[in-house]
């Protein structure tokens, strides 16, 4: 019997828009493929996820690995609360899950200092259950014991859940775990799935 749907965030209950974010910044298109490779795509915001490297200190990083681009890195940074936008179907959707009687989590890669500044602002984010922040852990998905610890953390069952994520990988290790995975496509398809297997 399902008790519990948890969500990831970015791609899924918010909106990682940097390519758009970066288009408002004013980047030329070769600037903003530029960043996406040695920034977003880096290993060194894989770290910043998993709390292996302060956020500051990646920021030096960025910089050394992309030179040049001074006034762009500062730019980025400075406005970065414009990186992620919550989509607006995510708290009704939260809602909508409580109502049926079900508890809702999130589990989420994400940089320490910037859950700081995004998350606060996330309305569904008030009517969740419990999360955890994969740096503020230093441990992130696809790691089983990321899984466990919200099993440990919060008394649930990882058998009597739903996990949704936005990346394959994710959801073969919850899946291995026992939970009943749904690779987010869409929000209607999503709510289909979670309609069928709850009924």
């Amino acid at each position: 019997m399902i008790k519990n749907v948890v969500f990831d965030v970015g791609m899924v209950l918010a909106d990682f828009r940097y390519r758009e974010y970066m288009t408002d910044l004013g980047f030329s298109e070769e600037v903003i493929e530029k960043f996406v490779e040695k920034v977003i795509d880096s290993q060194h915001w894989v770290d910043m996820d998993n709390g292996l490297v302060d956020d500051g200190k990646a920021i030096d990083f960025f910089k050394k690995e992309l030179p040049g681009y001074d006034k762009e890195h500062d730019a980025f940074w400075a406005g970065i609360a414009d990186i992620i936008r919550e989509y607006d179907y995510s708290e009704p959707l939260v809602l909508e899950l409580k109502e049926k009687g079900l508890k809702v989590f999130v589990l989420s890669n994400y940089p320490d200092k910037l859950s700081d500044l995004h998350w606060p602002h996330f309305k569904f984010l008030k009517h969740v259950d419990g999360y955890i922040i994969s740096a503020k852990e230093k441990m992130m998905k696809p790691d089983p014991e990321f899984y466990k610890l919200l099993e440990k953390r919060y008394g649930i069952d990882l058998k009597e859940s739903i996990f949704v994520d936005d990346r394959a990988v994710n959801i073969e290790a919850a899946r291995s775990l026992g939970m009943t995975g749904i690779l987010f496509k869409g929000i209607d398809e999503l709510k289909n799935e979670i309609k069928t297997i709850i009924c």
